[in-house]
């Protein structure tokens, strides 16, 4: 590597970077000036903060504390760490190689400027020095042994970056493909949500699967104690004693499980090794940290050799080059090749026709969900009602308390009403999500309403599958009665024919742009935005007819008359009905209106990002 080629491009990045802050204004560079402030100011409170904490009060503990303090400090390191990393996948390299290929220069050197880059972030300079004090403060109260923590952390460190550059480099070669780009941002940021809600996911899960056999075998000791000190067999105080020895002991039990736990998986997980390798110098055992020191400096070596070698694939056209014309098979006609797909996969997609529906319905339904299964943002958020599962669900569903009989439809409904909500965004603004494509239906000759059954349609078997496994979940957590469960099912047709005709609605009256790959609205006007905020707290309002047969039933049963009569489900038979009756009689007014307002709503779908 030539060095006076790294000086240069080290100037030449710093000066790209100050005149981008500049063109961003006095208040953009006076906000980054504080940020840098409070974040060399944070890396020197915690640097200090380390020292004292690793001094005074890290001698104290046992050698498993320590290593879970150090597993502490190292996932939040990556926490951070990873946050903004899906935060520079939607940026570029500040140094672009491929303009400096012309040049004879050392495109190693703009490579190590650009990896030295990616190694500033605010959870370096912060967990960093902080990881630092803390080993100058072990050696200052451990001995001289504990210096084998310096390239301990710096293997690390490196391993981390190494990683990381290697993983924007094959994502880089990846997001060549604009809409590949915004589909594989969609992703890591769902992604890292799960990651984020793991501990919940598995707290979720544990007493489902066989988690809870302890907790029975301490319940059932503590109800045998009961029993006794009902029979007067013990004391009170006796009682009390053994009750606290016995759920002590568990606690004692969970915590040893937690350490042997946390120590076998530090010893095979490379992210482990530095806390491992702490935990084992703590003890005088030096050998650990030497090996976790070799493998993670192996690594970080390995990942560097390979993101570079990636980096001149990418920028030396291996990965978006094009075939020659020796290699390019012999092309076909157009007709010919139309026929052999037709008779290799049968009708196009858009040629479906669904029966009993006009053959406008029928495109525009798979139109649209074609639209839904290729835009990245809405796979984003037709996959969050599964994130909210997980997220919510464990805390729900972890209480231990049946609810009433009655209740259990009543919160089985509650959470279609969460499905809505999470996808009242698109459904609510539909027609912005066909920008310009929007234009195809105002020319056409399709009545407005076949438009509007189409879309419909087009979302229910994605909202409905989100909505029978969120029945199913409630039935396997809290069984309801067969006609119960049954009506809860066939409540859910009319509860999304409703939903539908909401989203109608406020798509037609208060439609705003969104810009493409993402679910930001295009500054939008604030009597839009009071309209969508007005919506969301009137919707509870809209489903609440929905739950008319269940409330005849709950009044039935509290006033002792017709227990026997399935009044909820007949009810719910009734209702669905009657919905299905009114909802295209409802969707020919709604037509009417999409009619009168179509070309304002195409002037702002198509508005384009200045």
């Amino acid at each position: 590597m030539n060095w006076e080629h790294l000086k240069t491009f080290l100037w030449l990045r710093w000066r790209i970077g100050s005149n981008r802050n500049r063109r961003a204004g006095k208040a953009s560079v006076i906000l980054q000036g504080i940020v840098m402030v409070i974040g060399v100011a944070a890396g020197g409170l915690a640097f200090a903060g380390g020292i004292a904490f690793g001094y005074l009060a890290l001698p104290q503990v046992t050698p498993n504390i320590l290593m879970l303090i150090w597993d502490g400090i190292v996932v939040a390191f990556l926490f951070f760490w990873m946050t903004e990393l899906l935060v520079e996948l939607q940026r570029s390299e500040l140094l672009s190689l491929d303009k400096f290929l012309h040049l004879p220069v050392s495109i190693g050197s703009a490579f190590m400027i650009n990896y030295v880059g990616s190694i500033s972030s605010a959870g370096a300079i912060v967990f960093v020095p902080l990881m630092i004090g803390l080993a100058i403060g072990l050696v200052a109260s451990q001995g001289p042994g504990m210096l084998l923590l310096f390239p301990l952390i710096a293997a690390f460190t490196f391993m981390i970056t190494a990683l990381t550059h290697q993983f924007r480099g094959w994502l880089a070669s990846l997001m060549i493909n604009q809409r590949r780009r915004r589909t594989i941002i969609s992703v890591a940021t769902l992604v890292f949500i799960l990651i984020v809600q793991t501990p919940n996911i598995i707290t979720f899960t544990s007493g489902r699967w066989g988690g809870s056999g302890r907790s029975a075998q301490i319940q059932q000791q503590i109800q045998e104690l009961n029993r006794a000190r009902a029979n007067n067999e013990i004391t009170p105080e006796e009682h009390r004693t053994r009750t606290t020895e016995i759920r002590q002991a568990n606690r004692r039990g969970n915590w040893e499980l937690v350490q042997q736990f946390a120590a076998t998986i530090n010893k095979f997980v490379p992210l482990g090794w530095l806390p491992y390798g702490v935990a084992a110098a703590f003890e005088g055992r030096y050998l650990p940290g030497v090996l976790g020191t070799l493998g993670l400096a192996l690594i970080g070596a390995g990942s560097l050799r390979r993101s570079y070698r990636t980096t001149m694939k990418l920028y030396t056209g291996h990965y978006n080059a094009q075939p020659t014309a020796a290699s390019k098979p012999a092309t076909v006609s157009a007709p010919a090749a139309a026929s052999a797909r037709a008779t290799k996969y049968g009708a196009a997609f858009l040629e479906r026709r669904v029966a009993g529906l006009s053959e406008h319905a029928s495109a525009i339904m798979f139109a649209s969900l074609r639209a839904l299964l290729r835009a990245p943002e809405a796979k984003l958020m037709l996959l969050s009602p599964f994130v909210m599962i997980f997220i919510f669900g464990g805390l729900f569903f972890g209480n231990q308390t049946a609810p009433h009989e009655l209740m259990r439809p009543f919160m089985a409904s509650g959470g279609f009403a969460f499905i809505f909500f999470m996808t009242l965004g698109m459904v609510g603004n539909q027609f912005s999500f066909d920008r310009a494509g929007f234009r195809a239906y105002v020319l056409s000759p399709t009545p407005r309403h076949d438009i509007l059954l189409g879309k419909n349609l087009a979302m229910a078997p994605i909202v409905i599958t989100f909505m029978t496994v969120t029945a199913l979940l409630f039935q396997y957590r809290y069984p309801m009665r067969p006609d119960h469960f049954l009506a809860v099912i066939i409540q859910m047709v009319p509860m999304y024919l409703v939903f539908c005709l909401v989203g109608n609605l406020l798509s037609i009256i208060a439609p705003m742009p969104v810009a493409a790959g993402s679910m930001k609205p295009l500054k939008p006007k604030a009597t839009t935005i009071l309209i969508h905020t007005a919506f969301v707290f009137l919707f509870p309002l809209a489903l609440s007819p929905t739950l008319i047969p269940l409330g005849i039933e709950f009044l039935l049963t509290r006033s002792g008359t017709l227990e026997w009569f399935p009044a909820y489900l007949m009810l719910a038979i009734g209702e669905c009905v009657l919905v299905l009756w009114l909802y295209p009689q409802i969707l020919r007014s709604q037509g009417n209106l999409l009619w009168r307002r179509e070309r304002r709503i195409l002037e702002i779908v198509t508005t384009k990002a200045e």
